[in-house]
C-alpha cells in the first residue's frame, strides 16, 4: 500500500496497520525493554509533532522504519537478567528532559475502563500518550492532537510471534476501535480458582496506565551520547537494587545460620547433661569369674597384687558390661562432638568473610567498616553521612578549612584535623557544593576579580594582586586595567594614575598645553590674545607669561601691571 494511500485512509476514518518483521527487540521476555522501547517512540513522537505541525507529514514520519528501528535500538543494549519499574525507567535523563508524567492509573482492562482511560487523554491541552503494561506486554498509545480530528496510535513493539519478531503500529481516529483492540492485547482471563487465590489473580490481571505530555523545552542536541548515559545510569541502578537484594538475603541467611549454630550448641548442652545424669545414675556392673581349677598359694595370697594383666587374669577373669544408657549416651556425645566442631568450623568462616561492624561516635549508630570514613589528618572515624552532612553544612555556611567534628567537640585539642577535598569528593557532594568547596579552597591562595569590559570572573594570586596598585584582566583576549583602590579605569599608554585624578590632568595639560596658576595651581587655558594672563581665582591676582609660565608680578595696581609686563616681555614673546 502507498504512503499516501495509507495517510488518506487512516485520515478518512479507516484503521490501518504497520508491520514490521525480523525487528531485534531485546534480550528475552523481560518487561523493561518494551518500557524503554515504548517510551523512547512516545519521545520520537513527540519530536516529529514539534518539527511539523501537518499532521500528515507527522503520520509518514512515525510510519517509517527509520523510527521504528530509533524506537527499538535503546533497549537492545539492555542487559539481560535485570528489572527495573516503569517510574525508575522514565527517571533517566533521556525521558526526564522529553516526557512529562501527568498520571498513573490501576485499571482492569475491561472496555468500559481502557475507554475511560483514552477520554482522559482528550481533556489534555496537547498531544498525548499513556503507556500501558501487563507482563509481559507494554503498549504506547499516542493521540496527536490535531483542530478537525485527533489521530490515535498504538505502538507494539513486541507482537507475539513464533518464528520472528514483528513490531507494529495502529492508526484510528475512533476512540472505541482502539480501546478494543488495547483489549485484544490485554486480555482479561476467566480463571477459576480458589477463594484464597481471588484477589491475587484480579491484581495479575490489572494493568498500569501512565500518561505523558511532551515538554516543551526538550532540545535533542548530543541525542547518542544522552542515550548511552541514560542507558548505563539505568543499568547501575538497576545492579545496584539487586545487589542490595542479594545482600538482604545474605544477611537472613547468615542469621539463620547462627540461630541454627546457637539452637545446636543449646541442644549439645543439653544432650552432655542427660549423658552425665545416666552415667551416675546407674553403676558399673563387675561381673567375677573365679578359676577354681588353680588356687593360688597362701604366700601370694598375702602379697599386694600386682596391676599387671597376667596376675590379675591369674587371681580372677573379669568383664566389664556397659549400662546401655550410658552408651548410647557416649555415642551422642561423640556426635553431638563432631557436628559441634563442624559447625565451629563454619562459624569461624562467616566470621572471618563477614564485614566488621563500625560505632559512629557522632550519630551512636553501627555501620559497615566500609561506610566509614577516615580523616587522616587527625586518624579518627566517622560515618559517611555524618561526614557529609557536616562537610554539606560547612559548604553553605562558607566556612573554610572544614574542621573534623570529632576535633571540634575536643576543645582541648589545640592541632584540629581538617577535611581534604579529596575526601569531599568521595562523598558524594553535588556538583554546585563541590563547586563552592573549589572557590573556597582557591580563595587561601587568590582573590576572584570580576572584570568589567569583558565581564568575565577569574582568580589571581593574592599575593601579586597586593603588590600591585594596579590590576590587569586576567583573560589574554582582554587588555582592561584598572586601580585596585579606586576601581578607575587606566588607559594603557596613558598618564601615570592617581586615584584623585591630578596626574591625569597634569597628562591633559601637558598634552594641550594649558598652564597653571603659578601662585594659586588653578588651571588656565588660554582661548586667544596675548600671553599675558591674570589668574580669575579670587584674591590671587597674579599675572604670568603663558609661553614659559613663568610669573610677572602679583598686583591689583595698574601701574605696576604694566611695569612687570613690559620687563618680562622684554625677552619673551608676547604673542
Amino acid at each position: 500500500m502507498e504512503l499516501h494511500k495509507f495517510i488518506s485512509d487512516v485520515l478518512d476514518g479507516k484503521a490501518r496497520v504497520l508491520s514490521f518483521d525480523n525487528v531485534v527487540f531485546g534480550p528475552g521476555k523481560d518487561i523493561t525493554p518494551g518500557v524503554l522501547s515504548a517510551l523512547n517512540f512516545a519521545r520520537l513522537a513527540f519530536a516529529a509533532e514539534g518539527s511539523t505541525p501537518v499532521l500528515s507529514q507527522i503520520i509518514s514520519l512515525l510510519c517509517s522504519k527509520k523510527t521504528v528501528d530509533t524506537a527499538l535500538a535503546i533497549c537492545r543494549e539492555w542487559p539481560s537478567g535485570l528489572h527495573v519499574e516503569v517510574e525508575d525507567v522514565y527517571h533517566i535523563p533521556l525521558f526526564e528532559m522529553s516526557l512529562k508524567p501527568v498520571s498513573t492509573d490501576y485499571v482492569s482492562p475491561s472496555l468500559d475502563r481502557i475507554t475511560s482511560l483514552l477520554k482522559n487523554l482528550r481533556t489534555l491541552n496537547s498531544s498525548s500518550a499513556v503507556l500501558i503494561a501487563r507482563y509481559p506486554d507494554v503498549i504506547t498509545c499516542l493521540r496527536l492532537r490535531a483542530p478537525t480530528q485527533d489521530v490515535f496510535v498504538l505502538f507494539n513493539p513486541r507482537v507475539n510471534s513464533e518464528d520472528e519478531q514483528v513490531a507494529s503500529l495502529t492508526f484510528c481516529i475512533s476512540l472505541q476501535e482502539i480501546a478494543q483492540r488495547l483489549c485484544d492485547v490485554f486480555p482479561v482471563n476467566n480463571i477459576h480458582t480458589q477463594a484464597i487465590f481471588d484477589c491475587q489473580a484480579q491484581l495479575l490481571q490489572k494493568c498500569t496506565g501512565h500518561v505523558f505530555v511532551p515538554r516543551a523545552t526538550y532540545h535533542d542536541d548530543g541525542e547518542e551520547s544522552l542515550i548511552m548515559s541514560s542507558l548505563t545510569l539505568l543499568t547501575l541502578r538497576a545492579e545496584l537494587e539487586e545487589l542490595t537484594r542479594d545482600n538482604g538475603g545474605l544477611k537472613r541467611e547468615r542469621q539463620r545460620l547462627e540461630k541454627s549454630i546457637v539452637d545446636l550448641e543449646a541442644q549439645l548442652e543439653g544432650e552432655k547433661a542427660k549423658a552425665n545424669r545416666a552415667q551416675f545414675s546407674k553403676p558399673s556392673v563387675m561381673k567375677t569369674t573365679w578359676n577354681a581349677s588353680v588356687l593360688p598359694s597362701r604366700d601370694v595370697l598375702l602379697t599386694k597384687p600386682s596391676r599387671s594383666t597376667s596376675e590379675r587374669d591369674y587371681f580372677f577373669d573379669a568383664e566389664d558390661e556397659m549400662d546401655p544408657g550410658l552408651e548410647f549416651a557416649l555415642q551422642l556425645q561423640a556426635k553431638f562432638d563432631s557436628e559441634n566442631e563442624k559447625l565451629l568450623k563454619q562459624r569461624g568462616e562467616l566470621m572471618r568473610t563477614a564485614q566488621r561492624q563500625y560505632h559512629c561516635g557522632i550519630c551512636l549508630d553501627d555501620f559497615p567498616e566500609d561506610d566509614a570514613v577516615h580523616i587522616d589528618a587527625c586518624g579518627h572515624d566517622i560515618c559517611r553521612d555524618c561526614a557529609r552532612g557536616h562537610v554539606c553544612n560547612k559548604i553553605e555556611e562558607h566556612r573554610f578549612p572544614v574542621i573534623c567534628p570529632v576535633c571540634m567537640a575536643d576543645h582541648k585539642n589545640q592541632n584540629p584535623g581538617t577535611i581534604p577535598g579529596t575526601l569531599v569528593q568521595l562523598l558524594g557532594v553535588s556538583e554546585e557544593q563541590w563547586a563552592t568547596w573549589v572557590e573556597m579552597e582557591i580563595a587561601q591562595f587568590s582573590i576572584s576579580i570580576n572584570c568589567r569590559k569583558c565581564q568575565h570572573s577569574g582568580f589571581v594570586d593574592r599575593e601579586d594582586l597586593e603588590a600591585n596598585s594596579e590590576i590587569h584582566c586576567p583573560f589574554p583576549a582582554c587588555d582592561h586595567v584598572w586601580c585596585q583602590k579606586c576601581q578607575q579605569t587606566i588607559e594603557p599608554g596613558g598618564s601615570k594614575h592617581s586615584c584623585d585624578g591630578t596626574a591625569e590632568l597634569d597628562h591633559l595639560m601637558k598634552q594641550q598645553g594649558w598652564r597653571y596658576c603659578p601662585n594659586c595651581k588653578t588651571p588656565i587655558q588660554k582661548f586667544d590674545g596675548c600671553n599675558h594672563l591674570s589668574c580669575i581665582a579670587p584674591g590671587c591676582n597674579t599675572h604670568f607669561c603663558y609661553r614659559c609660565g613663568q610669573t610677572i608680578n602679583r598686583t591689583a595696581i595698574p601701574s605696576e601691571i604694566m611695569a612687570g609686563k613690559t620687563a618680562h616681555f622684554r625677552t619673551c614673546a608676547i604673542v
